[in-house]
């Protein structure tokens, strides 16, 4: 790992007991709630019983994870609040979007996963493709997450970083394949709570540091030397993160639009309002889930540009940004209150990473599975799927021990969707004349346009990130991240005008399905969305 800005905690010790008896406490949660488990739907959405209760907390545990917290912290420090575009403010219009939108008819739906919407609109080839990316896109999420875990704990208490991974695999793994959603769910709550709790504890004691909130609003600067609070694209050389013109534009506009459109049709989301109680659950869990994770969200935010405006870590490498937050927790905090504070970030990643390896499991066992064995049991599928979980959870480990950075991975597994199969799932959603053709077309048109297009603005980027590290020298990190995103918004419109041209030129020979449910019931004549006349009667 090399030199940190972050000292080894003088309360390791305590750090480890606290993490040990937690993950003691989530692993005897997950094996009482096995009991629960019966089939498949039984450990994948907690048999459509969520509560409002459990579910605000799931969805809200679940996006906050090392992304979220750290690396939001970290790029408010470098960028301020232009640098924070990306999350928390497009995840949070995302839940917005699925709870005016998508939460209602998906839940009248009755379905296991977004596949079975894919399976039945355009056929089992765009339900597979589907599929397949949203195994990717969880993968290199629960890496992510894998990462930033063995980090905190090898940066805070000296432990072996490998080490700290594996333990945290095998616990994820028996929480998930045991307790599935029942047990998740309300581990979700505990880390909702603890990461609310820590927050509150560093924001007042962080901001104190600078003179008070008046003070911070005044004085706040940050690494970049952008306008602190503006989260517009600027006129002049500054643009938005210091990209003018086209390249500006796009990457303004990915910003917003890859981790809030990108994602509406992502599993690790939806499977809580397929989870919910009753279609009233879950519309007003997502509407509700996305004002608290602003809400929350920002606090690092603040944290991150607090930092920064002490001038305590003036100097340090763009490469340590995201180490700002448990930094902050070691300088400006009593030292119990720091151990709970890196408790609660190792809680919600082990929460994030749980969700993520269920997620995957369930694609597997509850969609790939059958498109091999069509009549599988209930009881066939569950199996599936517990065997699943300690497969792609290892697999995902070795991803992180490989790889070792935490915010590349979850930037590509939010990105990817927007390209490929957003086009499908929103259009599809509302527009009758989608079909099969344009759904697959769209796919492949998104996903080799975001290609050609990464490789022709590449160099662009390249040359806008040189000297950022060392005289002559380009930082490659950021030059591929910007490339990514850059080239997602093009190549996004241009899967949504092949979905469209396509399925005109096609209908005859493809006819566009109805958007049925579970049972095969066509949904053409019920209500659209919870506001519809109609939408809350039996």
């Amino acid at each position: 790992m090399g030199n940190s800005i972050l000292p080894v905690f003088s309360t390791a010790n305590w750090i480890l007991l606290f993490l040990g008896l937690y993950m003691i406490i989530i692993i005897a949660m997950g094996l009482f709630y096995s009991r629960r488990v019966y089939e498949a739907d039984d450990l994948t959405i907690a048999g459509r019983q969520l509560s409002f209760v459990f579910m605000v907390p799931s969805i809200i545990a679940t996006w906050i994870c090392a992304g979220a917290m750290m690396g939001a912290a970290g790029y408010a420090f470098l960028f301020g609040l232009q640098g924070v575009i990306f999350d928390p403010w497009a995840p949070a219009l995302c839940m917005v979007l699925i709870g005016i939108f998508f939460a209602y008819r998906m839940r009248k739906a009755k379905y296991t996963t977004i596949t079975d919407f894919f399976n039945h609109r355009y056929g089992n080839l765009s339900g597979f493709l589907y599929t397949i990316i949203q195994i990717l896109s969880a993968m290199a999420w629960l890496g992510g997450q894998l990462v930033a875990l063995g980090i905190i704990v090898y940066l805070t208490t000296g432990f072996n970083m490998q080490i700290a991974v594996i333990i945290s695999t095998v616990v994820i793994i028996i929480v998930t394949g045991f307790g599935g959603l029942w047990a998740l769910s309300r581990i979700d709550t505990i880390a909702f709570i603890l990461i609310f709790i820590g927050l509150l504890i560093l924001l007042p004691a962080t901001i104190g540091e600078v003179g008070g909130f008046g003070e911070l609003m005044q004085r706040a600067e940050n690494w970049a030397e952008l306008p602190t609070w503006s989260m517009r694209m600027e006129s002049g050389a500054e643009g938005y993160l210091w990209y003018t013109g086209t390249l500006g534009i796009l990457l303004y506009i990915s910003a917003w639009a890859s981790l809030s459109l990108g994602d509406v049709p992502s599993q690790v989301l939806m499977q809580r309002a397929l989870a919910a109680k009753t279609e009233r659950t879950a519309v007003a869990g997502f509407l509700t889930s996305g004002v608290l994770y602003l809400t929350i969200g920002m606090i690092p935010v603040l944290i991150g540009i607090s930092v920064f405006t002490t001038g305590m870590l003036e100097g340090i490498p763009v490469t340590e940004a995201e180490n700002v937050l448990p930094w902050a927790a070691y300088a400006f905090l009593s030292p119990m209150a720091g151990v709970l504070f890196i408790v609660t970030l190792a809680a919600a990643i082990i929460s994030t990473s749980g969700n993520s390896s269920l997620i995957i499991s369930t694609l597997i066992g509850h969609n790939l599975f059958r498109y091999i064995k069509p009549q599988a049991t209930a009881a066939e599928a569950l199996k599936v799927v517990r065997i699943s979980v300690p497969i792609v959870t290892l697999l995902a480990m070795a991803i992180a021990l490989y790889f070792e950075t935490v915010y590349k991975l979850i930037v590509l597994s939010g990105g990817i969707q927007l390209a490929t199969i957003s086009g499908a799932y929103i259009i599809g959603y509302f527009w009758t004349r989608a079909n099969a053709a344009g759904a697959v077309s769209s796919f492949f048109t998104g996903l080799v346009s975001w290609i050609v297009i990464y490789q022709s603005v590449l160099p662009a980027t390249m040359q806008a990130n040189m000297d950022v590290l060392i005289e002559g020298e380009v930082y490659m990190d950021w030059a591929r991240d910007d490339a990514i995103f850059i080239s997602l918004v093009p190549a996004a419109v241009i899967s949504f005008l092949t979905l469209i041209v396509v399925s005109l030129l096609t209908r005859k020979k493809y006819p566009p399905r109805p958007m049925r449910t579970r049972d095969g019931e066509d949904m053409s004549n019920m209500p659209k969305f919870f506001w519809s006349r109609g939408a809350y009667k039996d």
